[in-house]
């Protein structure tokens, strides 16, 4: 099987957390003492808020606790529905089980759909604190690449587009850790029943150790398209820019691959967490459908008003030699086709923000976003609203980005409906977090798995302009898909 991953001489994930947290119950039961005291004390907590809620409430309502005894370490092995959003780097993490609510669209109007009803929902949803953490009460969604794309076959089971409430929500950031409990109705003894019940079920995963990672051997089973299609493909995008029909076009490639043995998400979450931690960490289990993500890429983020948004494009592999390593770098910053590319991701996403802002910054020139087995061309833009936006119409402007799908938009869209019928799903779709202030953060989906027993499906793209060679893009792709590869090698 090609991979990218023989380009950087790096420790293997056994070498990382996963054998060090082979002691994770010893360091649970030091850390939070007995578990049934920790429950007993929570939900004392929680009876104590639920009788300060107005009896006639009917809406939405969270209550969110201090848990400082409590860390996650890992992702446990859960049943059931569950989310997860991490940024190693920084220490935070988001962890929800159960769904309290779920808002659902399609079609072109989905994200605006959804921002409408999340907008007369926020207005009643209702949140106590008790223990003063600081965290707000957030919901965690997501959209799939194409509003039209109706999810079948392995996508099944994940929506088109949705923002999915928790019923129970961890919240973690450096040192500090608080739970959410979010419920629609007041029912005080069915609400404490139900908060126990995924308090428990949480803390019985969590003081499970993580599953040793024995390496597995993947099997590539299927390529779509195939080598000689996609060569074809890239030389039909590349005549059809050089008449000037578009300027850039984002094909994708898809391959499915098949390990000795189901694949554990949690595993495949603690190698990515090691090897790429840097990167925004993303996975949902939704009925049969397991999507996980670790992206370099961050769609929006939206915080009192100030938005940052990455662009990148541009890429090249990395050298285990400092001075190979370095003189890739400067390839890729002085690489003509690369540059061009990279400037239409950043001029697409300038002039979708434009409108909403009333101040807007992108540096002129990119900087190199170094990962382990890649590297990228980004350009970070920073801005100020112009007045209070909502993040999914703000994510509604400016997706698909050119990173995505290519430049302009429309013509971009109609190359690919024409020329790639393989549906999407979330692969470069984004998903996130939004808060009941309507703040949050959205990633671009890329580097993703599709997991299904012992069988994954991964995806990765690249950018086409007038300059572009087929096999050089098809070796890009390889690049791209070997940051799932290793880490589902230790799955």
């Amino acid at each position: 099987m090609q991979r990218g991953r023989q380009l950087v001489k790096c420790p293997s994930p056994q070498e990382y957390s996963i054998i060090r947290d082979n002691d994770a119950e010893q360091r649970w039961r030091t850390q939070m003492g007995n578990g049934k005291t920790l429950i007993r004390e929570i939900m004392a907590r929680l009876q104590s808020a639920l009788a300060t809620l107005p009896v006639e409430n009917a809406g939405l309502f969270s209550i969110t606790l201090a848990a400082p005894r409590l860390r996650l370490t890992h992702l446990p092995s859960l049943e059931g529905h569950w989310f997860y959003w991490s940024k190693p780097s920084q220490g935070e993490t988001l962890l929800g089980t159960g769904e309290a609510l779920r808002l659902s669209a399609t079609g072109d109007h989905r994200l605006p759909s959804l921002s409408s009803r999340f907008e007369s929902l926020r207005q009643d949803w209702l949140q106590l604190d008790p223990d003063n953490s600081g965290f707000r009460a957030s919901a965690f969604c997501g959209f799939a690449f194409d509003p039209a794309d109706r999810m079948a076959q392995n996508w099944h089971g994940l929506p088109n587009a949705a923002i999915f409430f928790p019923e129970l929500l961890l919240h973690q950031s450096g040192n500090k850790c608080a739970i959410t409990f979010s419920f629609r109705h007041n029912h005080p003894q069915k609400t404490l029943l139900r908060g126990r019940h995924l308090l428990q079920t949480l803390l019985d995963a969590l003081r499970q150790p993580p599953a040793k990672s024995a390496r597995t051997i993947l099997s590539r089973t299927a390529a779509t398209p195939s080598d000689a299609d996609w060569i074809s493909q890239i030389n039909q995008a590349t005549s059809q820019i050089r008449r000037g029909d578009l300027d850039k076009v984002v094909p994708f490639r898809r391959i499915s691959v098949r390990a000795g043995q189901p694949f554990n998400p949690s595993r495949l979450i603690a190698s990515l967490d090691d090897l790429y931690p840097s990167s925004l960490l993303f996975a949902i289990r939704l009925d049969s459908s397991t999507f996980v993500s670790a992206t370099p890429e961050r769609l929006i983020s939206l915080r009192d008003g100030a938005i940052s948004c990455d662009a990148i494009g541009g890429t090249i592999g990395r050298a285990g030699n400092p001075l190979q390593d370095l003189e890739l770098g400067r390839k890729l910053l002085n690489d003509p086709k690369s540059r061009h590319e990279h400037a239409l991701v950043v001029q697409g996403i300038l002039d979708s923000l434009r409108p909403h802002c009333r101040d807007l910054h992108a540096p002129e020139r990119p900087t190199l976003k170094q990962l382990r087995n890649l590297q990228h061309l980004w350009t970070g833009i920073r801005g100020t609203l112009r007045e209070r936006g909502a993040l999914l119409e703000l994510a509604d402007s400016l997706h698909p980005t050119a990173a995505v799908s290519g430049f302009p938009s429309a013509r971009a869209g109609h190359w690919l409906s024409e020329h790639q019928l393989t549906p999407r799903g979330w692969y470069t779709g984004a998903a996130g977090w939004i808060d009941r202030q309507d703040d949050g953060e959205l990633a671009v989906l890329l580097r993703c798995a599709l997991l299904n027993g012992d069988q994954a499906e991964l995806f990765a793209g690249a950018g086409v302009t007038s300059e572009s060679c087929p096999i050089a893009e098809l070796q890009e792709t390889e690049l791209k898909f070997g940051t799932m590869l290793e880490a589902l090698e230790h799955a």
